[in-house]
C-alpha cells in the first residue's frame, strides 16, 4: 500500500489551495453515529436506523512551519471560526471537505520555525475518492 507525502495536505482559503508544509504526523477519524431504535419487539437485540444519524471526520496534523504565513492564517481561521476546505490524502485515496480549527497549537520556536499542531473538523458532507 503507497503512502501519502504530507506535502499533499492541502488547505484552500482566499485565493485557492495552499500545501500545509512541514507535516510530520496527521491522521483522521471517521465517524457514524448511528441511532438506536430498539424496542421490547427486538427480542432484546439492538436495532440501527441504517443511516447514521451523525457523521464526521476529525483531522489531526503536527509538524514544523518557518511559514509565518500558513500559521498565522490557520490561527486566524481558528479564532474568526472561519471555514477552510481541505484535501486530506490518506493511503487509499483522498478525503475532501469543509473544515473548522477545532484547535490550534505553536510551541518549540526556534530560528523562525514553530512546531504546531492542529485539528480540524468536517462541517457539512466529505467526499472520498479513491486512489488509483
Amino acid at each position: 500500500m503507497a503512502g501519502a507525502s504530507g506535502r499533499d495536505l492541502k488547505i484552500e482559503w482566499g485565493a485557492g489551495p495552499t500545501a500545509l508544509v512541514g507535516v510530520r504526523t496527521r491522521g483522521y477519524t471517521v465517524t457514524n453515529d448511528y441511532v438506536d431504535v430498539t424496542t421490547d419487539d427486538d427480542s432484546g437485540w439492538r436495532t440501527l436506523l441504517a443511516d447514521p444519524g451523525l457523521r464526521s471526520i476529525e483531522v489531526t496534523v503536527g509538524g514544523i512551519s518557518s511559514d509565518q504565513v500558513l500559521i498565522a492564517d490557520i490561527m486566524a481561521a481558528n479564532v474568526a471560526a472561519k471555514t477552510l476546505h481541505i484535501e486530506f490524502p490518506i493511503t487509499t485515496g483522498n478525503l475532501a471537505g469543509t473544515f473548522l480549527v477545532s484547535s490550534f497549537e505553536q510551541s518549540g520556536e526556534h530560528d523562525g520555525a514553530v512546531e504546531f499542531s492542529a485539528t480540524f473538523m468536517s462541517t457539512g458532507a466529505v467526499t472520498y475518492t479513491a486512489g488509483t
